[in-house]
Formats: structure tokens, C-alpha cells, sequence
């Protein structure tokens, strides 16, 4: 059968808004000559989000955590603790996200971008590079309710090329798209060093609506082949 694709439910949410404000509700911390907020301090702003950390020119710069108000007790509105640049999220830092989900690694511009560890409420993880907050390049994402993992090449959120391995050391090798083995050739290989090639095809089922169905054509089973 084809992979599940990942509990959308479970896909990185997007950043929480930081807003940009140039007058804090409350500042308590260094200040410049003219009295204004510049240096290390805890600023409280005006729609009870916090920030611990330093301001420079009114902008959040250098390391500190900022928390966002909860929407209700009882509940987390997301914390970051890292490095910042001009207001965003930029550097190597850590979040966690009100559904629970954390990131560690690096930010660009107030996005994930580079290396970094996505670990999902539900027990799945991605590890592997980011680029403008989506998965892209080479990572591993690991499905807790599939027991098994994608290493391969990402592009835009999605997995595009590599090993789809199960827990019982078999694996799939082809190339995937919208969350499943693209159309096309491929092979299974199993533990004991048999492998079996074949191609997925595309079919409409009669009688659904739904998008086509993908279905394995495999060819003889070759034995003894280490994959």
C-alpha cells in the first residue's frame, strides 16, 4: 500500500505573530541618555505577549525569550528562546508552539531555515534542513502511527526522493509526491537481501470521486540481492 501521508494536523503551524511595537506597555530595564528602552530588560507589551532579552533601537535583538499571552488559562500561547535580528527570529533558538509541537534550530527572518528538529504533538519528528519554514533538502521525518520514516529529499513541505523504511527493515526506494509513491518505477527491498522491482500506477476507481488510487506492479522476486 502507499504511505499515509502525515497527519495534517500535525504539520508545523505557522510562526505566531510578534508584533513590531516602537511603545511598550511596560518596560523594566536599561534605558538610553534620552530615557527610552536600550539594553538588557523585560518589556511588557500592550497585548500581553513578554519579552526577556535585549532592545536596540526599540527592536528585539541578540538572545531572548519571548512568550505570548495564553488565549485562556490553563493553556500556552507559545514560547521562543533564542536570538533575535530586527524584531525577528533569527539565529539558533528553540519554540514551542500552543499545539504542544516544538523546533529547535535555526531561524532566518522569522522562519525556520537550515538545519533543524521538529518534534509534533503526536510523537512524529522531522530532523533535517528547512528553507522559508518548510521542510526542503535532506531530512528524516519519522511517523508515529505508520511506525516508519522518510529519509530522503524534501521540497516545499513535501517528500520527493529516498527510502520509505518500515519497522521490520524492509523499505521502499523510488521517488513520492503528494504524500505518496509518485507514478513511475521503484523497488522494495527486504531484510534478507531480496528485492523486487516493479512501477506504481495510476487508476480510477469506479464508482469514487476521489483523486486515482496508486497500486504496486511488482515483477519477479529477486533473491539475495543486498539492497
Amino acid at each position: 500500500m502507499p504511505p499515509k501521508k502525515p497527519d495534517p494536523k500535525a504539520a508545523p503551524p505557522p510562526e505566531p505573530e510578534e508584533p513590531e511595537h516602537e511603545a511598550f506597555g511596560e518596560w523594566n530595564g536599561e534605558r538610553n541618555p534620552e530615557s527610552l528602552p536600550e539594553g538588557k530588560g523585560t518589556a511588557t507589551y500592550p497585548n500581553g505577549d513578554t519579552y526577556v532579552g535585549t532592545i536596540r533601537n526599540n527592536m528585539r535583538e541578540e538572545a531572548g525569550v519571548y512568550t505570548w499571552k495564553a488565549p485562556e488559562e490553563g493553556k500556552s500561547g507559545g514560547v521562543y528562546d533564542g536570538e533575535y535580528e530586527s524584531n525577528k527570529k533569527h539565529g539558533k533558538g528553540s519554540m514551542k508552539y500552543p499545539d504542544g509541537g516544538t523546533f529547535e534550530g535555526h531561524w532566518k527572518e522569522g522562519m525556520r531555515e537550515g538545519h533543524g528538529t521538529f518534534k509534533y504533538p503526536n510523537g512524529d519528528w522531522y530532523k533535517g534542513t528547512w528553507s522559508a519554514g518548510k521542510k526542503s533538502g535532506e531530512g528524516t521525518y519519522f511517523s508515529y502511527c505508520g511506525s516508519c520514516w522518510y529519509v530522503g529529499t524534501w521540497s516545499d513541505g513535501m517528500f520527493t526522493e529516498g527510502v520509505w523504511k518500515f519497522k521490520d527493515g524492509s523499505c521502499y526506494r523510488g521517488k513520492f509526491a503528494g504524500g505518496r509513491p509518485a507514478p513511475g518505477e521503484g523497488v522494495f527491498l527486504f531484510p534478507n537481501g531480496n528485492r523486487q522491482m516493479g512501477k506504481w500506477v495510476e487508476a480510477k476507481v469506479e464508482g469514487e470521486e476521489e483523486k486515482p488510487k496508486i497500486f504496486w506492479v511488482g515483477g519477479d522476486l529477486l533473491v539475495g540481492h543486498a539492497g
